[in-house]
C-alpha cells in the first residue's frame, strides 16, 4: 500500500514541477487537483454523450395494435421475422414485407423499405409508423407462420424503415476507468504528498548514542536554521556531535550545494525542546531509513542509508513513541 500511495504521490509531484522556477510556482499544489477535475470531466463524456442522441421507442407489435407507442413522431424499434411480401397491402407501388414480432409470433406489422429486403429469421429495424390502410391476401411462407397460422397483422399502420436503422444506445463506459483512475490517483498523491515519511515504531534501544566528534552523513528534506530542501529532491547533510556547557549536542551540517559555494554555516538540533519520530520514507522506487526531528531550528525529515544510523542519531533525541 505505501508503495502504490508513493505512486500516487509521485504523479502529483509531477505535475507541480511543471511550475517549478515560475512566478506560477505558488499555485503548483492545485495543478493536481485542477487535472483530476478535468479527467473526470473527460471521463464523463464519452458516458453521458450516448444520452444526448435521439433513440426510437422500442416496443412489441402488440403496443401497435393498443395504439400505446409514445413518440410523439411514431420512431419506433422493433425485432422479428422479416418476410417479403409480393403483393402490396396498400394499393400502391412499393417495396413491403411483414415483420412478425420476436416476442410474439401471432402479430405482425407491415414495413415498407425504399430497397430490397431479404428474408430474415431475426433482425432489428427501426422507422416511422405512418397511418395507412394494410391487406394482406397473399398466402405466407410456412416459416411467417405458427404451425400453419398466420400471424394477426395491424390494419391502420405502416412502417416506414430509416435507410440505416438506428442501434440501440451504448454507453461506453470502459473509455471512462483511466481517467477516472488517473484522476483519483492525482487526488490521493495531491493528499499524502512524496515522499511519504511513513512512522514506524521498531527502533534498536540498544543502539549506542552517536559520541562527541562522530559523524553520520545524511540527506534532509524541510528546515535546517534557515537552509531549505525538498523531501523530493533532498540535499545533503552531514549530522555530528559535538560537546556542549550541559552535554552533548546534536549537530546538523548542511553540505554545499553542487555550485561550489561556501557550506552553510551549523545548526544545533538541541535547545529548550527537541522531539522526533521515526520511519521510513517510500519514494517510488525504494524505502529510506528515516528520521523526522523539531526543535527551534530545526523542522526536518533526515534519510539514512542503514537503520542502525537512524537509530543512533534518534537515541540523541525524544523520540515519540
Amino acid at each position: 500500500m505505501g508503495h502504490v500511495l508513493a505512486i500516487c504521490g509521485w504523479m502529483a509531484w509531477q505535475t507541480r514541477r511543471l511550475f517549478d522556477g515560475t512566478r506560477l510556482s505558488g499555485a503548483s499544489t492545485l495543478l493536481a487537483p485542477s487535472l483530476a477535475v478535468l479527467l473526470v470531466v473527460l471521463a464523463a463524456v464519452p458516458v453521458l454523450l450516448p444520452f444526448f442522441e435521439a433513440q426510437p421507442e422500442d416496443v412489441e407489435v402488440q403496443q401497435i395494435f393498443d395504439g400505446a407507442v409514445s413518440h410523439p413522431d411514431g420512431w419506433v424499434r422493433l425485432s422479428g421475422r422479416i418476410s417479403p411480401l409480393r403483393e402490396s397491402p396498400t394499393g400502391e407501388d412499393g417495396i413491403y414485407a411483414l415483420l412478425i414480432d420476436v416476442a410474439n409470433p401471432l402479430r405482425a406489422v407491415v414495413v415498407e423499405s425504399s430497397a430490397e429486403l431479404e428474408p430474415q429469421d431475426s433482425a432489428t429495424i427501426t422507422g416511422t409508423l405512418r397511418a395507412r390502410g394494410v391487406s394482406v391476401e397473399e398466402e405466407l411462407p410456412i416459416e411467417a407462420t405458427v404451425a400453419g397460422t398466420p400471424p394477426r397483422i395491424v390494419p391502420d399502420r405502416v412502417m416506414t424503415l430509416d435507410a440505416t436503422p438506428v442501434p440501440p444506445r451504448s454507453v461506453p463506459w470502459p473509455l471512462a476507468i483511466l481517467p477516472i483512475l488517473l484522476a483519483a490517483m492525482l487526488v490521493i498523491g495531491a493528499r499524502v504528498g512524496y515522499p511519504i515519511f511513513r512512522p514506524a515504531a521498531d527502533i534498536d534501544v540498544l543502539a549506542s548514542p552517536l559520541s562527541p566528534g562522530e559523524r553520520i552523513p545524511s540527506a534532509y528534506g524541510g528546515r535546517i536554521g534557515p537552509n531549505e530542501a525538498s523531501l523530493a529532491e533532498p540535499a545533503g547533510v552531514l549530522l555530528l556531535v559535538r560537546r556542549g556547557p550541559s552535554g552533548n549536542l546534536l549537530t546538523a551540517q548542511p553540505l554545499a550545494d553542487e555550485r561550489g559555494g561556501p557550506a552553510p554555516a551549523p545548526v544545533t538540533i538541541g535547545g529548550s525542546w527537541t522531539s522526533g519520530e521515526i520511519g521510513t520514507v517510500q519514494t517510488v522506487r525504494e524505502s529510506v531509513p528515516a528520521l523526522h526531528v523539531r526543535s527551534e531550528l530545526v523542522d526536518a525529515t533526515f534519510l539514512f542509508a542503514r537503520l542502525a544510523e537512524r537509530d543512533r542519531v534518534a537515541a540523541l533525541v525524544a523520540v515519540e513513541r
